[in-house]
Protein backbone atom coordinates (compact mmCIF):
# COMPACT_ATOMS: atom_id res chain seq x y z
CA UNK A 1 0.00 0.00 0.00
CA UNK A 2 2.62 2.63 -0.91
CA UNK A 3 0.57 5.34 -2.20
CA UNK A 4 -2.21 5.30 0.78
CA UNK A 5 1.30 5.50 2.80
CA UNK A 6 2.36 8.78 0.63
CA UNK A 7 1.26 12.08 2.31
CA UNK A 8 -2.14 13.21 2.20
CA UNK A 9 -3.51 16.29 2.79
CA UNK A 10 -3.34 17.66 6.56
CA UNK A 11 -6.02 17.07 8.42
CA UNK A 12 -8.27 19.76 9.59
CA UNK A 13 -10.84 20.01 12.13
CA UNK A 14 -14.25 20.26 10.64
CA UNK A 15 -17.77 21.46 12.58
CA UNK A 16 -19.42 18.09 12.82
CA UNK A 17 -18.89 14.76 14.13
CA UNK A 18 -17.81 11.48 13.07
CA UNK A 19 -20.69 9.97 13.60
CA UNK A 20 -22.78 13.02 11.83
CA UNK A 21 -20.47 12.68 8.87
CA UNK A 22 -20.60 9.35 8.35
CA UNK A 23 -24.34 9.56 8.55
CA UNK A 24 -24.41 11.90 5.72
CA UNK A 25 -22.61 9.86 3.49
CA UNK A 26 -24.93 7.08 4.02
CA UNK A 27 -27.85 8.73 3.75
CA UNK A 28 -27.17 10.52 0.50
CA UNK A 29 -25.17 7.38 -1.04
CA UNK A 30 -28.04 4.83 0.38
CA UNK A 31 -30.29 7.23 -2.36
CA UNK A 32 -28.61 7.42 -4.87
CA UNK A 33 -27.80 3.61 -5.52
CA UNK A 34 -31.46 3.46 -5.73
CA UNK A 35 -31.49 6.00 -8.35
CA UNK A 36 -28.30 4.11 -10.15
CA UNK A 37 -30.08 1.07 -9.93
CA UNK A 38 -32.66 1.89 -11.54
CA UNK A 39 -30.60 3.53 -13.97
CA UNK A 40 -28.78 0.35 -15.12
CA UNK A 41 -31.83 -1.81 -15.03
CA UNK A 42 -33.67 0.56 -17.13
CA UNK A 43 -31.02 0.77 -19.98
CA UNK A 44 -31.58 -3.16 -20.31
CA UNK A 45 -34.78 -3.03 -20.52
CA UNK A 46 -35.22 0.23 -22.64
CA UNK A 47 -33.76 -1.18 -26.00
CA UNK A 48 -34.81 -5.00 -24.77
CA UNK A 49 -39.05 -4.24 -24.91
CA UNK A 50 -38.05 -1.74 -28.08
CA UNK A 51 -36.78 -4.35 -29.89
CA UNK A 52 -39.35 -7.22 -28.51
CA UNK A 53 -42.01 -3.90 -29.65
CA UNK A 54 -40.73 -4.11 -33.27
CA UNK A 55 -40.35 -7.90 -33.78
CA UNK A 56 -44.10 -8.65 -32.17
CA UNK A 57 -45.55 -5.37 -34.05
CA UNK A 58 -46.26 -4.71 -30.05
CA UNK A 59 -47.14 -1.17 -29.69
CA UNK A 60 -47.74 -2.02 -25.70
CA UNK A 61 -44.11 -2.72 -25.66
CA UNK A 62 -42.74 0.46 -27.78
CA UNK A 63 -45.14 2.50 -25.42
CA UNK A 64 -43.51 0.95 -22.26
CA UNK A 65 -39.97 1.61 -23.52
CA UNK A 66 -40.58 5.18 -24.34
CA UNK A 67 -42.44 5.75 -21.21
CA UNK A 68 -39.25 4.11 -18.94
CA UNK A 69 -36.83 6.12 -20.83
CA UNK A 70 -38.72 9.45 -19.94
CA UNK A 71 -38.99 8.26 -16.59
CA UNK A 72 -35.49 7.44 -16.01
CA UNK A 73 -34.54 11.04 -18.05
CA UNK A 74 -35.77 12.53 -15.12
CA UNK A 75 -34.50 10.23 -12.29
CA UNK A 76 -31.05 10.84 -13.94
CA UNK A 77 -30.74 14.29 -12.78
CA UNK A 78 -31.76 13.93 -9.46
CA UNK A 79 -29.75 10.69 -8.88
CA UNK A 80 -26.46 12.72 -10.09
CA UNK A 81 -27.04 15.63 -8.16
CA UNK A 82 -26.90 13.36 -5.04
CA UNK A 83 -23.53 11.75 -6.44
CA UNK A 84 -21.92 15.07 -7.50
CA UNK A 85 -23.25 17.04 -3.70
CA UNK A 86 -21.87 13.83 -2.41
CA UNK A 87 -17.99 13.98 -3.80
CA UNK A 88 -17.82 18.05 -4.07
CA UNK A 89 -19.12 18.76 -0.58
CA UNK A 90 -19.34 15.39 1.97
CA UNK A 91 -15.99 13.70 0.39
CA UNK A 92 -14.30 16.20 -0.45
CA UNK A 93 -15.13 18.61 2.61
CA UNK A 94 -15.90 15.88 5.49
CA UNK A 95 -14.21 13.12 4.02
CA UNK A 96 -10.42 14.63 2.04
CA UNK A 97 -8.19 13.30 3.51
CA UNK A 98 -9.75 9.40 2.51
CA UNK A 99 -11.31 11.11 -0.72
CA UNK A 100 -7.51 12.01 -2.07
CA UNK A 101 -5.82 9.09 -0.66
CA UNK A 102 -8.18 7.05 -2.21
CA UNK A 103 -8.37 9.03 -6.07
CA UNK A 104 -4.53 7.98 -6.02
CA UNK A 105 -5.11 4.67 -6.15
CA UNK A 106 -8.45 4.66 -8.00
CA UNK A 107 -7.63 7.17 -10.38
CA UNK A 108 -7.96 5.43 -13.34
CA UNK A 109 -11.04 3.40 -12.79
CA UNK A 110 -12.60 6.96 -11.77
CA UNK A 111 -11.39 8.56 -14.95
CA UNK A 112 -13.10 5.65 -16.85
CA UNK A 113 -15.91 6.18 -14.82
CA UNK A 114 -16.28 9.85 -15.36
CA UNK A 115 -15.43 9.15 -19.21
CA UNK A 116 -18.56 6.90 -18.99
CA UNK A 117 -20.81 9.21 -16.94
CA UNK A 118 -20.10 11.90 -20.31
CA UNK A 119 -21.21 8.88 -22.48
CA UNK A 120 -24.37 8.27 -20.76
CA UNK A 121 -25.60 11.98 -20.51
CA UNK A 122 -25.04 12.33 -24.41
CA UNK A 123 -26.50 8.68 -24.82
CA UNK A 124 -30.11 8.97 -22.60
CA UNK A 125 -30.92 12.71 -23.69
CA UNK A 126 -29.81 12.08 -27.41
CA UNK A 127 -32.59 9.11 -26.92
CA UNK A 128 -34.99 11.26 -25.19
CA UNK A 129 -34.77 13.89 -27.61
CA UNK A 130 -34.96 11.56 -30.98
CA UNK A 131 -37.11 8.56 -29.83
CA UNK A 132 -40.54 10.02 -32.53
CA UNK A 133 -37.90 10.85 -34.84
CA UNK A 134 -36.27 7.66 -34.73
CA UNK A 135 -39.39 5.62 -35.16
CA UNK A 136 -38.56 5.45 -38.68
CA UNK A 137 -35.36 4.04 -38.48
CA UNK A 138 -35.86 1.56 -35.40
CA UNK A 139 -33.06 -0.50 -35.75
CA UNK A 140 -31.10 2.62 -34.99
CA UNK A 141 -32.89 3.88 -32.00
CA UNK A 142 -32.10 0.58 -30.63
CA UNK A 143 -28.93 0.51 -31.39
CA UNK A 144 -28.68 3.66 -29.32
CA UNK A 145 -30.10 2.31 -26.58
CA UNK A 146 -27.53 -0.19 -26.51
CA UNK A 147 -24.91 2.21 -26.14
CA UNK A 148 -26.47 3.51 -22.95
CA UNK A 149 -26.74 -0.12 -21.53
CA UNK A 150 -23.02 -0.87 -22.17
CA UNK A 151 -22.15 2.74 -21.05
CA UNK A 152 -24.44 2.27 -17.77
CA UNK A 153 -22.55 -1.71 -17.58
CA UNK A 154 -19.25 -0.01 -17.08
CA UNK A 155 -20.05 2.90 -15.24
CA UNK A 156 -21.27 0.17 -12.95
CA UNK A 157 -18.45 -1.92 -13.02
CA UNK A 158 -15.91 0.68 -12.25
CA UNK A 159 -17.93 1.88 -9.02
CA UNK A 160 -17.71 -1.91 -8.36
CA UNK A 161 -13.85 -1.84 -8.74
CA UNK A 162 -14.02 1.01 -6.54
CA UNK A 163 -15.93 -0.58 -3.23
CA UNK A 164 -14.79 -3.72 -3.93
CA UNK A 165 -11.31 -2.68 -3.29
CA UNK A 166 -12.03 -1.22 -0.42
CA UNK A 167 -13.34 -4.17 1.41
CA UNK A 168 -10.60 -6.30 -0.04
CA UNK A 169 -7.56 -4.58 -0.69
CA UNK A 170 -4.89 -5.31 -3.04
CA UNK A 171 -1.30 -3.63 -2.99
CA UNK A 172 -2.04 0.10 -4.59
CA UNK A 173 0.70 0.00 -6.92
CA UNK A 174 -0.31 -3.16 -9.03
CA UNK A 175 -3.39 -2.33 -11.14
CA UNK A 176 -4.24 -5.50 -12.10
CA UNK A 177 -4.67 -6.68 -8.31
CA UNK A 178 -6.59 -3.49 -8.04
CA UNK A 179 -9.07 -4.18 -10.88
CA UNK A 180 -9.32 -7.77 -10.03
CA UNK A 181 -9.53 -7.93 -6.31
CA UNK A 182 -11.40 -10.87 -4.88
CA UNK A 183 -14.54 -9.36 -4.37
CA UNK A 184 -15.06 -7.46 -7.82
CA UNK A 185 -16.69 -10.20 -9.95
CA UNK A 186 -19.08 -11.20 -6.82
CA UNK A 187 -20.11 -8.23 -6.49
CA UNK A 188 -20.48 -6.87 -9.98
CA UNK A 189 -22.90 -9.95 -11.01
CA UNK A 190 -24.70 -9.99 -7.68
CA UNK A 191 -25.32 -5.61 -8.54
CA UNK A 192 -25.86 -6.19 -11.90
CA UNK A 193 -28.66 -9.02 -11.64
CA UNK A 194 -29.69 -7.37 -8.44
CA UNK A 195 -30.34 -4.07 -10.24
CA UNK A 196 -32.69 -5.52 -13.22
CA UNK A 197 -34.67 -7.56 -10.32
CA UNK A 198 -35.10 -3.74 -8.63
CA UNK A 199 -36.31 -2.26 -11.86
CA UNK A 200 -38.48 -4.75 -12.35
CA UNK A 201 -39.76 -4.70 -9.06
CA UNK A 202 -40.13 -0.90 -8.98
CA UNK A 203 -42.23 -1.15 -12.40
CA UNK A 204 -44.44 -3.64 -10.17
CA UNK A 205 -45.12 -1.27 -7.96
CA UNK A 206 -45.68 1.74 -9.96
CA UNK A 207 -48.06 -0.11 -12.10
CA UNK A 208 -49.74 -1.59 -8.48
CA UNK A 209 -50.57 1.62 -7.74
CA UNK A 210 -52.10 2.96 -11.55
CA UNK A 211 -54.48 -0.77 -11.05
CA UNK A 212 -55.35 1.00 -7.86
CA UNK A 213 -56.18 4.54 -9.23
CA UNK A 214 -57.38 3.05 -12.82
CA UNK A 215 -60.55 4.57 -14.32
CA UNK A 216 -60.48 3.05 -17.45
CA UNK A 217 -60.53 -0.33 -18.80
CA UNK A 218 -57.83 0.46 -20.95
CA UNK A 219 -56.01 2.05 -17.86
CA UNK A 220 -56.47 -1.08 -15.78
CA UNK A 221 -55.39 -2.84 -19.01
CA UNK A 222 -52.08 -1.20 -19.26
CA UNK A 223 -51.66 -1.31 -15.57
CA UNK A 224 -52.04 -5.06 -15.46
CA UNK A 225 -49.53 -5.87 -17.81
CA UNK A 226 -47.20 -3.51 -16.87
CA UNK A 227 -47.25 -5.50 -13.46
CA UNK A 228 -47.37 -8.54 -14.80
CA UNK A 229 -44.17 -7.84 -16.48
CA UNK A 230 -42.44 -6.06 -13.79
CA UNK A 231 -43.35 -8.81 -11.54
CA UNK A 232 -41.32 -11.68 -13.90
CA UNK A 233 -38.91 -9.96 -13.91
CA UNK A 234 -38.36 -9.30 -10.10
CA UNK A 235 -39.05 -12.76 -9.01
CA UNK A 236 -37.10 -14.44 -11.82
CA UNK A 237 -33.83 -12.33 -11.67
CA UNK A 238 -33.95 -12.01 -7.37
CA UNK A 239 -33.98 -16.14 -7.28
CA UNK A 240 -30.90 -16.46 -8.71
CA UNK A 241 -29.05 -13.96 -5.44
CA UNK A 242 -28.90 -16.62 -3.20
CA UNK A 243 -26.39 -18.54 -4.98
CA UNK A 244 -24.71 -15.18 -5.73
CA UNK A 245 -24.73 -13.98 -2.61
CA UNK A 246 -23.24 -17.19 -1.59
CA UNK A 247 -20.33 -17.03 -3.35
CA UNK A 248 -19.66 -13.18 -2.80
CA UNK A 249 -19.73 -14.12 1.48
CA UNK A 250 -17.46 -17.10 0.78
CA UNK A 251 -14.51 -14.72 -1.06
CA UNK A 252 -15.32 -12.72 2.20
CA UNK A 253 -14.76 -15.28 4.49
CA UNK A 254 -11.66 -16.16 2.77
CA UNK A 255 -9.99 -12.42 2.00
CA UNK A 256 -12.05 -10.38 4.66
CA UNK A 257 -12.84 -12.33 7.37
CA UNK A 258 -13.51 -9.98 10.31
CA UNK A 259 -15.99 -8.75 7.42
CA UNK A 260 -17.79 -11.68 6.86
CA UNK A 261 -18.05 -12.31 10.81
CA UNK A 262 -19.40 -9.59 11.57
CA UNK A 263 -21.99 -10.31 9.25
CA UNK A 264 -22.74 -14.00 9.87
CA UNK A 265 -21.96 -13.39 13.89
CA UNK A 266 -21.48 -10.21 15.09
CA UNK A 267 -23.10 -7.08 15.02
CA UNK A 268 -24.71 -6.88 11.63
CA UNK A 269 -26.08 -10.23 12.04
CA UNK A 270 -29.70 -8.81 12.92
CA UNK A 271 -29.28 -6.65 9.65
CA UNK A 272 -28.48 -9.84 7.76
CA UNK A 273 -31.48 -11.86 9.23
CA UNK A 274 -33.94 -8.71 8.22
CA UNK A 275 -32.06 -9.27 4.99
CA UNK A 276 -33.21 -12.93 4.74
CA UNK A 277 -36.83 -11.90 6.17
CA UNK A 278 -37.27 -9.46 2.85
CA UNK A 279 -35.78 -12.20 0.77
CA UNK A 280 -38.48 -14.37 1.77
CA UNK A 281 -41.47 -11.42 2.20
CA UNK A 282 -40.60 -11.26 -1.97
CA UNK A 283 -40.55 -14.60 -3.11
CA UNK A 284 -43.93 -15.96 -0.85
CA UNK A 285 -45.69 -12.20 -2.26
CA UNK A 286 -44.56 -12.74 -5.88
CA UNK A 287 -45.44 -16.39 -5.99
CA UNK A 288 -48.67 -15.34 -3.87
CA UNK A 289 -49.42 -12.80 -6.71
CA UNK A 290 -48.91 -15.24 -9.48
CA UNK A 291 -51.34 -17.96 -7.95
CA UNK A 292 -54.31 -15.28 -7.30
CA UNK A 293 -53.91 -13.96 -10.81
CA UNK A 294 -54.48 -16.92 -12.87
CA UNK A 295 -57.38 -17.66 -10.07
CA UNK A 296 -59.05 -14.20 -11.35
CA UNK A 297 -58.45 -15.53 -14.80
CA UNK A 298 -60.41 -18.56 -13.89
CA UNK A 299 -57.80 -21.05 -14.35
CA UNK A 300 -57.43 -23.40 -11.30
CA UNK A 301 -53.39 -24.03 -10.81
CA UNK A 302 -52.80 -26.19 -7.45
CA UNK A 303 -49.39 -26.11 -8.64
CA UNK A 304 -48.91 -22.56 -8.02
CA UNK A 305 -51.03 -23.16 -4.66
CA UNK A 306 -48.11 -25.76 -3.44
CA UNK A 307 -45.56 -23.01 -4.75
CA UNK A 308 -46.73 -20.73 -2.48
CA UNK A 309 -47.15 -22.40 1.01
CA UNK A 310 -43.93 -24.08 0.03
CA UNK A 311 -42.13 -20.43 -0.17
CA UNK A 312 -44.51 -19.65 2.97
CA UNK A 313 -43.21 -22.80 4.85
CA UNK A 314 -39.27 -21.63 3.31
CA UNK A 315 -39.52 -17.89 4.75
CA UNK A 316 -40.62 -18.91 8.34
CA UNK A 317 -37.45 -21.71 8.48
CA UNK A 318 -35.06 -18.67 6.96
CA UNK A 319 -36.39 -15.98 9.33
CA UNK A 320 -35.94 -17.54 12.52
CA UNK A 321 -32.76 -16.09 14.22
CA UNK A 322 -30.02 -18.13 15.99
CA UNK A 323 -30.13 -17.26 19.02
CA UNK A 324 -32.19 -15.40 21.21
CA UNK A 325 -29.58 -12.27 21.80
CA UNK A 326 -28.70 -9.86 19.38
CA UNK A 327 -25.03 -11.57 18.26
CA UNK A 328 -23.71 -15.22 18.90
CA UNK A 329 -20.29 -12.75 20.34
CA UNK A 330 -23.07 -11.63 23.43
CA UNK A 331 -24.57 -15.21 23.94
CA UNK A 332 -20.68 -16.42 24.39
CA UNK A 333 -19.99 -13.65 26.86
CA UNK A 334 -22.90 -14.56 28.77
CA UNK A 335 -22.08 -18.26 28.40
CA UNK A 336 -25.44 -19.05 26.67
CA UNK A 337 -24.12 -20.52 23.70
CA UNK A 338 -26.36 -23.59 24.14
CA UNK A 339 -29.78 -24.87 22.97
CA UNK A 340 -32.72 -23.20 24.78
CA UNK A 341 -34.17 -26.37 26.16
CA UNK A 342 -30.70 -26.48 27.98
CA UNK A 343 -30.48 -22.94 29.25
CA UNK A 344 -29.38 -20.95 26.80
CA UNK A 345 -30.24 -18.82 23.82
CA UNK A 346 -29.35 -20.30 21.03
CA UNK A 347 -32.25 -22.31 18.46
CA UNK A 348 -30.28 -24.33 16.56
CA UNK A 349 -33.20 -24.30 13.64
CA UNK A 350 -32.11 -20.69 12.94
CA UNK A 351 -28.01 -22.28 11.95
CA UNK A 352 -27.12 -21.12 8.35
CA UNK A 353 -26.17 -24.54 7.77
CA UNK A 354 -28.13 -26.51 7.11
CA UNK A 355 -31.30 -24.83 8.02
CA UNK A 356 -31.21 -21.50 6.18
CA UNK A 357 -29.48 -23.20 3.10
CA UNK A 358 -32.17 -25.32 2.81
CA UNK A 359 -34.43 -22.48 3.19
CA UNK A 360 -33.24 -20.35 0.53
CA UNK A 361 -32.26 -23.31 -1.73
CA UNK A 362 -36.13 -24.38 -1.56
CA UNK A 363 -37.17 -20.79 -2.03
CA UNK A 364 -34.93 -20.50 -5.16
CA UNK A 365 -36.36 -23.95 -6.81
CA UNK A 366 -40.03 -23.12 -5.83
CA UNK A 367 -39.98 -19.28 -7.32
CA UNK A 368 -38.40 -20.83 -10.67
CA UNK A 369 -41.37 -23.23 -10.91
CA UNK A 370 -43.56 -20.63 -9.82
CA UNK A 371 -42.51 -18.40 -12.60
CA UNK A 372 -42.36 -21.21 -15.33
CA UNK A 373 -45.83 -22.28 -14.51
CA UNK A 374 -47.27 -18.83 -14.57
CA UNK A 375 -45.63 -17.99 -17.95
CA UNK A 376 -47.31 -21.04 -19.02
CA UNK A 377 -50.57 -19.77 -17.94
CA UNK A 378 -49.64 -16.65 -20.10
CA UNK A 379 -48.04 -18.01 -23.38
CA UNK A 380 -51.45 -20.02 -23.37
CA UNK A 381 -53.25 -17.12 -23.75
CA UNK A 382 -55.26 -17.84 -20.39
CA UNK A 383 -54.28 -14.22 -19.13
CA UNK A 384 -56.30 -11.37 -20.27
CA UNK A 385 -54.99 -8.13 -19.47
CA UNK A 386 -57.41 -5.80 -16.39
CA UNK A 387 -58.53 -8.86 -15.15
CA UNK A 388 -56.82 -8.49 -11.63
CA UNK A 389 -58.42 -7.47 -8.40
CA UNK A 390 -57.13 -4.77 -6.19
CA UNK A 391 -55.61 -7.55 -3.55
CA UNK A 392 -53.36 -8.63 -6.39
CA UNK A 393 -52.07 -5.10 -7.16
CA UNK A 394 -51.21 -4.88 -2.90
CA UNK A 395 -48.81 -7.55 -3.85
CA UNK A 396 -46.97 -5.64 -6.52
CA UNK A 397 -46.85 -2.73 -4.41
CA UNK A 398 -45.29 -4.87 -1.08
CA UNK A 399 -42.60 -6.87 -3.22
CA UNK A 400 -41.36 -3.27 -4.77
CA UNK A 401 -41.68 -1.48 -1.07
CA UNK A 402 -39.52 -4.54 -0.10
CA UNK A 403 -37.07 -4.83 -3.01
CA UNK A 404 -36.24 -0.80 -2.22
CA UNK A 405 -35.55 -2.27 1.25
CA UNK A 406 -33.41 -5.15 0.69
CA UNK A 407 -31.38 -3.09 -1.35
CA UNK A 408 -30.38 -0.07 0.63
CA UNK A 409 -30.10 -2.92 3.53
CA UNK A 410 -27.56 -4.96 1.28
CA UNK A 411 -25.83 -1.22 0.95
CA UNK A 412 -25.85 -0.42 4.71
CA UNK A 413 -24.59 -4.08 5.80
CA UNK A 414 -21.90 -3.84 2.77
CA UNK A 415 -20.33 -0.79 3.79
CA UNK A 416 -20.64 -1.52 7.42
CA UNK A 417 -18.71 -4.78 7.33
CA UNK A 418 -15.56 -2.89 6.60
CA UNK A 419 -15.82 -0.83 10.47
CA UNK A 420 -13.93 0.22 11.92
CA UNK A 421 -12.27 0.80 8.47
CA UNK A 422 -12.75 3.27 5.06
CA UNK A 423 -10.07 0.71 3.70
CA UNK A 424 -9.83 -2.92 5.42
CA UNK A 425 -6.69 -2.62 7.26
CA UNK A 426 -5.21 0.24 6.19
CA UNK A 427 -7.26 3.23 6.87
CA UNK A 428 -9.71 3.54 9.93
CA UNK A 429 -13.03 5.92 9.98
CA UNK A 430 -11.85 7.50 13.04
CA UNK A 431 -9.99 10.80 12.02
CA UNK A 432 -9.12 8.93 8.59
CA UNK A 433 -5.78 8.31 9.68
CA UNK A 434 -3.57 5.21 8.48
CA UNK A 435 -3.56 2.24 9.83
CA UNK A 436 -0.16 -0.09 10.32
CA UNK A 437 -1.23 -3.48 10.42
CA UNK A 438 0.39 -5.54 13.14
CA UNK A 439 3.28 -7.90 12.55
CA UNK A 440 2.25 -11.13 14.54
CA UNK A 441 -1.27 -12.29 13.41
CA UNK A 442 -4.07 -12.31 15.82
CA UNK A 443 -7.37 -12.36 16.56
CA UNK A 444 -9.22 -8.66 15.21
CA UNK A 445 -12.36 -9.26 15.05
CA UNK A 446 -14.17 -6.29 15.94
CA UNK A 447 -13.52 -7.51 19.60
CA UNK A 448 -14.52 -10.81 19.30
CA UNK A 449 -13.29 -13.30 22.06
CA UNK A 450 -10.40 -15.63 20.46
CA UNK A 451 -12.14 -18.86 22.47
CA UNK A 452 -15.58 -17.69 20.29
CA UNK A 453 -13.84 -17.48 16.69
CA UNK A 454 -14.83 -19.94 13.88
CA UNK A 455 -16.12 -22.17 16.84
CA UNK A 456 -20.03 -21.61 17.16
CA UNK A 457 -22.28 -24.18 15.48
CA UNK A 458 -23.44 -22.02 12.74
CA UNK A 459 -24.38 -17.71 12.09
CA UNK A 460 -27.24 -16.19 13.41
CA UNK A 461 -27.25 -14.58 9.83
Amino acid sequence: MSLLAAAGPQLSPVGISTGAATLLVGVVMLLHVQFAAFQQGGAILVPLTDFLGMVRKDERQSRFAHGLLKTMAVVFAFGTALAVFAVMVLFTGLWGHFWVKLLRVMFWPLVIEAGAFVTEVAAIYTLYALWDRLAAVRPLRIGLGIVLAIDEFVQMLMINVVASYMLTPRPAFNVPLILFNPTLVPLEIHRLVGNLAFTGALIALVAGVRFLRARTPEERSHADWMGHFGLVIAIALTALQPLIGWEYLKELQLHAYASWYDMMMGGLSVAFLFQIFLLGLIFTAGIFFMWRRVHAAGIRSPILGICALLSLAAWILAAIPYTVGFTYESAVAASANAPIWQGGTIIPFGAMIPWKITALVAMTFVSITAVTVYLKQNSLGHLRWGEARRGQAMLLVTVGVSVSLIMALMGYIRENGRGPFLITGHMLINQQQNFQAPTAPGPALNGAPPSSVGTGPGPQG
